[in-house]
């Protein structure tokens, strides 16, 4: 194990004794609390250095387990979660993958973010009336553009005609410089083909899955 990892463990296990309750019942003066946020900041900092060197390496399940320390020392990273769901997910650990959406958004239920990660994870899934659930949560929060295509695609493949078309007439008059909306719903209008991405992903990775135990056998 090399110096910074060493420091790094160190570190976390001082963030541990620090967030652990018989220590936080202490009284810790406001100056040293400053001093430890920043040292977690910089080890959470260093934590990410290290995860690009793993994954510039080749090395994911080494990044799996960084990020999973980054967010011990900051359950708000939101790209942490993604990140190491996305990877879970390369290596069909779905249902690991969703277990830490959930963890991230029971952490994070004041953006949209979370809300979002994990209904794009089941759209993708092709568990379209999960997806519209968390997708409309995601909305609540004024979110970008992509969380509102996302929540009508949702509509339309779980068959939710009616809604998808409000969606997008409404997107319409919300994203007047954005013809993606109005392309959709003249698509929708004409009887034209919902998106694939959700069964071609499907399809690749039942392709990945029996490629990889025909060069495992």
């Amino acid at each position: 194990m090399n110096k910074y990892m060493c420091s790094l463990l160190i570190c976390f296990a001082l963030w541990a004794a620090v967030s652990s309750s018989a220590f936080s019942q202490q009284q810790i003066p406001p100056e040293s609390l400053d001093k430890l946020q920043n040292i977690f900041a910089d080890v959470r900092d260093r934590l990410w250095e290290v995860n690009d060197e793993f994954w510039h390496s080749g090395e994911y399940e080494r990044c799996i387990a960084t990020m999973r320390l980054i967010v011990q020392i900051d359950p708000h990273d939101i790209d942490a979660y993604d990140n190491t769901a996305w990877l879970m997910q390369n290596d069909f650990r779905d249902e690991e993958a969703e277990a830490f959406l959930k963890e991230g958004l029971a952490n994070n239920t004041d953006r949209y973010d979370m809300y979002f990660n994990l209904g794009y994870f089941l759209y993708m899934h092709e568990r379209y009336d999960e997806a519209v659930q968390f997708l409309t949560m995601a909305t609540a929060f004024d979110p970008p553009n992509f969380v509102w295509h996302s929540l009508a695609h949702a509509y339309e493949h779980a068959g939710r005609t009616t809604e998808a078309l409000d969606l997008w007439a409404t997107r319409i008059q919300a994203e007047p410089d954005d013809p993606v909306a109005t392309n959709q719903f003249n698509r929708m209008l004409k009887g034209g083909p919902q998106s694939d991405t959700p069964a071609m992903m499907s399809r690749w990775r039942e392709e990945r899955k029996r490629l990889e135990k025909g060069i495992e056998n």
